[in-house]
């Protein structure tokens, strides 16, 4: 016993020895560079759940604690920022964006929360007026579920202003377009052209397309649009880099874009200008593949990180496009699949070799079972020795309609849910009589699938969403419109509590991304990334959420953001 005491005193000594001095001299206590304090702090670590304190040298934090012992941090270039009773959340990520999407919503025409057909297309109608005649008119964001005529636009609400300008307006779900009839004349749409396999051409009543193309018919227009030059793109990308660092995200995921972009994005991040975090997904198809040639990229900061490839399963529920084990109650289609099941799961078994993040979009209850079915087939055709992750994280985007069998199977195969919870807001006006109230009990199960062990993100699929974090906040923990509005099918009891819901925003983001190690939570020796909000949304009631304001976004230790 005593020549145990004597070793760890010795030992002791030694360390306090190594750890004190230098060089013969005493080493100095290590300065931060920044101090935050007075406010309220959460970590989303449950071991610490709160601090009054958190001290960052260069990009890291360094201390997470009291407000008195962060003095011990203090040196003379410290940066000490007075909180003045701002809440700090670690930095917020939006797991499903579509970056440049959202840049073009900004720069262009931007069509949502007008909750009127008239205003919609008096909106339209004002802004075409300033395009030349021949030019494209490209706008975004409609949405017809609060119209007093829930029916989609078709072309002659359009067209006695648009004569001479072709126009093209996408639905606020992404799937779906209006084109005015100049724009079907320049594409040679008639009665007679088919539909594209994945897709559907809308007809009135007397057989004529209406000027609404469905999911992958929307390319039979978009393919006639001039390309926007090299300039216009990085402009849209860093537009919208730019708003989501005003609305409070550290990091966005990106579901689904191209090596073009990415190049683009390597510049904007030399030139200093990116200001979230990215982790992107590439497009399934060419891109994907270039990735599988290429390997996985990862930046040095974790600024841009290429790690995935994104599949499209079906198409949106507003649009009827999401692909149904039985037809929708309103209309008699059961949707659309738009994946080759061979060719991916040919694909899927290549990227489990590699170590290639997969995600796929899955909005409807057989496009989950199908999908589940490939990832069940492909990591049975490689087993976990020969897969450079044996738990390789995959995801399925939106996860909206699950059939009570396949639930647990997220689980079983550990599978991310990547849900939208922003979407509610719209869909309560409509996925009632989409699925009908039986069906409804199997749809947006954030709670049962949480409860369930399976790990669940959110994410705000921007800009078919505004991709601000207060909606997607207060639609976790609401599950309401803003007026608290629903229906008595809408299973209410799937919202989330607060706690719950911070962690689906941070650290389960992390997590599937394979970040949870250096980000999603402030915690000693992660990246120093933070949400500074003016309101303390973990207290306050939903209703107040969205009278909170993004006080300040930093990024590695660095603001990008401020009031």
């Amino acid at each position: 016993m005593k020549n145990n005491l004597i070793y760890i005193l010795v030992a002791a000594a030694v360390i306090y020895i190594l750890f004190f001095y230098r060089d013969g001299d005493i080493a100095e206590q290590v300065q931060a560079d920044m101090i935050l304090q007075n406010g309220t702090i959460y970590t989303a670590n449950d071991a610490q759940w709160t601090a009054a304190a958190v001290a960052i040298k260069g990009d890291e934090i360094i201390f997470v604690g009291s407000v008195v012992d962060a003095q011990n941090f203090i040196g003379e270039n410290t940066n000490i920022f007075d909180l003045g009773g701002d809440t700090v959340f670690p930095g917020l990520t939006d797991a499903h964006t579509h970056i440049k999407w959202v840049g073009q919503r900004e720069l262009g025409l931007n069509l949502q929360n007008i909750d009127d057909l008239g205003e919609t297309v008096e909106a339209i109608r004002l802004y075409a007026e300033n395009i030349a005649e021949g030019d494209w008119i490209i706008g975004k964001g409609w949405i017809e579920q609060k119209w007093a005529d829930q029916r989609f636009l078709n072309k002659s609400d359009v067209d006695y202003f648009s004569k001479n300008k072709p126009l093209v307006v996408t639905r606020g779900g992404e799937h779906s377009i209006l084109a005015n009839s100049k724009a079907m004349e320049i594409a040679g749409i008639t009665r007679d052209t088919p539909d594209p396999a994945g897709g559907s051409i809308l007809k009135d009543e007397n057989g004529e397309p209406s000027g609404m193309f469905i999911d992958n018919a929307m390319a039979l227009i978009r393919n006639h649009i001039p390309a926007p030059t090299r300039e216009e793109e990085k402009k849209s990308l860093q537009a919208g880099l730019d708003f989501m660092s005003r609305m409070g995200w550290t990091q966005v995921q990106e579901a689904g874009g191209d090596y073009a972009d990415v190049e683009l994005l390597k510049e904007i991040h030399a030139e200093g200008k990116l200001k979230t975090r990215l982790y992107y997904f590439m497009l399934s198809g060419e891109e994907g593949a270039k990735l599988l040639e290429r390997g996985a990229e990862y930046s040095e900061d974790n600024m841009l990180d290429i790690a995935g490839i994104k599949y499209f399963g079906d198409g949106g529920l507003g649009s009827r496009g999401a692909a149904l084990l039985e037809p929708y109650d309103d209309e008699n289609t059961s949707g659309l699949v738009l994946i080759d099941g061979d060719k991916a799961l040919d694909v899927y078994i290549e990227a489990l070799k590699k170590g290639i993040q997969i995600e796929t979009h899955a909005i409807g209850d057989y496009t989950n079972r199908f999908v589940l079915d490939l990832y069940e087939e492909a990591f049975k055709a490689v087993p976990e020795a020969e897969r450079v992750n044996e738990n390789p994280r995959w995801r399925i985007e939106h996860a909206q309609i699950i059939h009570p069998d396949d639930q647990i199977r997220y689980k079983e195969l550990g599978i991310i849910a990547a849900v939208e919870a922003s979407t509610v807001k719209a869909d309560l006006y409509f996925a009632p009589a989409r699925i009908g109230s039986e069906r409804l009990k199997t749809a947006y199960l954030w709670k049962t699938l949480i409860d369930q062990g399976i790990h669940v993100t959110a994410g705000t699929d921007a800009p078919v969403e505004v991709g601000d974090p207060r909606v997607e906040f207060f639609s976790l923990v609401a599950r309401t419109d803003f007026n608290g509005f629903y229906t008595d099918d809408w299973n209410i009891d799937e919202k989330v509590d607060h706690k719950t819901a911070l962690k689906m925003m941070t650290i389960n983001a992390a997590y599937a991304a394979f970040q949870e190690d250096i980000r999603g939570s402030i915690e000693v020796g992660k990246k120093a990334d933070f949400s500074i909000f003016d309101k303390d949304w973990m207290t306050i009631e939903p209703s107040e959420i969205m009278d909170s304001e993004a006080v300040m976004t930093i990024v590695g230790g660095r603001g990008t953001y401020s009031r």
